[in-house]
């Protein structure tokens, strides 16, 4: 049963209008946008919820417009009915994800960008995740491709303590490497050793660009490497989406190096849309030095 039938005995039809029919199940938690004038409804439709779900141990509420916190991306999660505990274990792909949705970041409606970013990595390749929250990204890439190592940064430490569970969970201890500490620091320690830049952080990742080139390794006798840069597009699905951000790419890729590196793109798609008319997207870089 959907929700909107579970509810259309006991909400009048102007608020099934309002009613967001979609949700998130991560592990035994639900996690749903109330908009402002449901949220005296809450406990109704988290009842409803239950009915359909009756294994689920908890769920929660986000404010249709909130905003995730920029730093440690973060939501305005409430409780509406049962455990207070926020911490869930996900299963994804034979992986493994303990998770506590008041601190950390988790969205199983990434999946598929995981999988299609680890089916991409090669033998062999070292890896650099700047936004790894608890690790999805490099653990599912550990997982399929043993082959790499992967330095996995994130500034969150609810996050990092979380990963170095996650790690140990899933055996991927020495492929995945958890760092505490912000990505621009960090990166300075790691330059020019990567084949691969993860940049899984749409509304900032374009501020950390160059860094993502100075850490991959352009010496090699095949002087390339490649980043998959996530950033916020407006317009509708019909239009080209691409334009902005991968000139934005491009601008701040040659102020920071001239004439010397050739961006191509790889891959782009439309990863989810967050907003009406507002997208995040994946641009897959290829970055080639010209010698």
């Amino acid at each position: 049963m959907k929700l909107k039938e579970a509810l259309k005995e006991v909400l009048a039809e102007n608020e099934l209008t309002k009613l967001i029919k979609s949700y998130d199940i991560i592990g035994d938690i639900i996690i749903i946008k109330l908009h402002p004038e449901l949220e005296s409804k809450s406990e109704i439709i988290a009842e409803a919820l239950r009915m359909i779900y009756p294994r689920v141990r908890t769920i929660a509420a986000v404010p249709l417009y909130a905003h995730t916190e920029v730093l440690y991306r973060t939501r305005d999660l409430e409780v509406i009915w049962g455990d207070e505990n926020t911490e869930t274990t996900h299963k994804e792909c034979g992986c493994i994800f303990k998770v506590n949705l008041k601190h950390v970041f988790f969205s199983p409606r990434l999946s598929y960008e995981r999988i299609r970013v680890a089916k991409k990595v090669l033998p062999c390749e070292t890896i650099i995740n700047m936004f790894s929250g608890a690790g999805c990204f490099s653990i599912l890439i550990a997982k399929m491709q043993p082959q790499t190592k992967i330095y996995s940064i994130d500034v969150n430490p609810y996050a990092v303590e979380y990963m170095k569970e996650n790690v140990a969970l899933n055996r991927v201890e020495g492929r995945v490497i958890p760092i505490l500490g912000d990505a621009r620091e960090e990166l300075e320690k790691l330059e020019g050793v990567a084949d691969r830049v993860l940049m899984p952080l749409p509304e900032e990742a374009h501020s950390f660009l160059p860094l993502a080139v100075r850490a991959l390794n352009l010496d090699k006798e095949v002087a390339r490497g490649v980043i998959h840069y996530y950033d916020v597009a407006t317009g509708r699905k019909d239009d080209d989406l691409f334009n902005a951000p991968l000139e934005r790419a491009r601008d701040i890729i040659s102020s920071a190096f001239g004439d010397s590196l050739r961006i191509e793109v790889e891959e782009k798609r439309i990863v989810r849309s967050v907003a009406p008319r507002k997208y995040h997207v994946v641009l897959d870089l290829r970055v080639v030095a010209l010698k």
